[in-house]
């Protein structure tokens, strides 16, 4: 039984197009950490602008609507361009859309402005900052805590187990906004300028590769930058992690290590 997909010619003729396009303007060169590790400066500029070539071409979201930055494709050209880039020696292109979906439901129309066409155009990276030291991914437990501040809120706390391999420009953070509310229903989600005053991004080095951890000193965030109602942050994450178990967007790989173990199999099949 033939399991082969079936090319359109349609299909056919945008691989060839696509294909043309991505072997000219693919960064050459690179040098990616083979455990996943963040890039260094250089290697960050050289991906990040190719990220943004693709991002113009609506080619880092190509399914995604024209008017928030994506292609516009349909899924049958979406499946294509996807094979063709991952034939790319390229490391992790930095996914960062998956909170978009929660930013649809939960934002206002200023803030789906601000915040969703500049990632999809790969003008901007965003790390999901919600994960703490000690609770994991126990999103009830979060002791990163927001306070009110006049037009905006005061954030504390450490976030870890981030694996972003570009440095961001915002961090997408879940923090307890009502200590005295019930649990789950004292949190609040906020989209934080990672270069704000109080932040502090630390690379921690474990047995294979690194996470970062992300800590907040009494950082200021503007209450425009609050995604959603004060209370409601834990239906804005679970949005968030729903998209991020069952959502399909262009990614080469988010782990470093597999693609390491992937491409030593190859070169060693190559050799026999």
């Amino acid at each position: 039984m033939d399991f082969r997909t079936p090319y359109t010619e349609e299909q056919q003729a945008f691989r060839a197009a696509a294909r043309a396009w991505l072997i000219q303007h693919f960064p050459r060169d690179l040098k990616a950490p083979p455990d996943g590790s963040p890039l260094d400066a250089e290697n960050q500029a050289k991906v990040k602008d190719f990220r943004r070539k693709l991002g113009e071409k609506g080619w880092l979201a190509p399914s995604w609507p024209r008017h928030l930055g994506g292609g516009g494709l349909t899924a049958g050209f979406d499946v294509v361009l996807m094979e063709e880039m991952r034939n790319l020696p390229l490391p992790s292109m930095g996914d960062n859309n998956r909170w978009v979906p929660a930013m649809m439901v939960w934002g206002t129309g200023e803030q789906k402005t601000r915040f969703i066409p500049p990632c999809l155009r790969g003008e901007t990276i965003t790390w999901q900052c919600f994960n703490e030291p000690q609770s994991g991914s126990d999103f009830a437990a979060v002791s990163t805590l927001a306070v009110p501040d006049g037009d905006g809120w005061r954030i504390s706390g450490e976030k870890a187990f981030i694996t972003g391999r570009f440095d961001p420009d915002y961090l997408i953070t879940l923090a307890t906004t009502a200590p005295d509310r019930p649990r789950r229903a004292n949190l609040g989600v906020f989209m934080v300028d990672a270069n704000s005053p109080g932040i502090d991004i630390r690379t921690m080095r474990i047995l294979m590769g690194s996470e970062r951890r992300v800590s907040f000193d009494n950082v200021f965030v503007p209450d425009d930058c609050r995604i959603g109602p004060a209370y409601q942050g834990w239906e804005i994450a679970m949005t968030v992690i729903e998209a991020e178990r069952g959502g399909v967007a262009f990614r080469v790989s988010d782990d470093g290590t597999v693609e390491s173990i992937y491409q030593y199999l190859r070169d060693q099949r190559n050799e026999q």
